[in-house]
């Protein structure tokens, strides 16, 4: 009785996790993301993306994706999957991601303080993230990506500083 019981166990969790490694590949886009990172045993990452993304859109989502790529190579398939299940894991994965993606934009001529502002309301608008703190949200991202955050703190600075740079 106890065997029939852990083996039925068994076959349930097996199929959970083959449906979740399978049926992202055969599903479409979700709705309301741009690209996806998908991370196997064995395979590694696989990375998905809107196909109606513009050039510079595209770029951005790439710089994203790649860092969830490395993530995936770095930290195996299994810790990747734990990882996003654990709301503060997933923060700091999705922080170095959104560091990753402002760096590229910063690199391609952005400003660190446009960029860094912008990633701090990504985070806070993340439906996974609505139950930390503003102030949680701010320690991570900088945590993720300090020279970005340094560089966006001192061109806020200037910028509040000088009236001829505001126009």
């Amino acid at each position: 009785m106890q065997r029939t019981t852990v083996r039925r166990i068994g076959i349930v969790l097996v199929g959970t996790v083959l449906a979740a490694l399978i049926l992202p590949l055969t599903v479409s886009m979700w709705q309301h993301e741009d690209a996806r990172t998908l991370c196997y045993p064995f395979v590694g990452p696989v990375e998905r993306f809107d196909p109606s993304l513009s050039d510079g859109f595209l770029a951005r989502a790439r710089a994203h994706e790649d860092a969830h790529a490395a993530q995936c190579r770095r930290d195996g398939a299994v810790w990747h999957f734990v990882r996003r299940l654990v709301p503060r894991q997933r923060l700091i994965a999705e922080a170095e991601a959104y560091c990753a993606e402002a760096s590229f934009a910063v690199a391609a001529g952005g400003k660190a303080r446009l960029e860094y502002a912008r990633i701090q309301d990504e985070l806070r608008e993340a439906k996974w993230f609505h139950r930390f703190s503003s102030d949680t949200l701010i320690e991570v991202l900088a945590s993720q990506c300090p020279q970005l955050a340094a560089t966006a703190a001192r061109e806020e600075a200037e910028w509040r500083g000088s009236p001829s740079l505001r126009h």
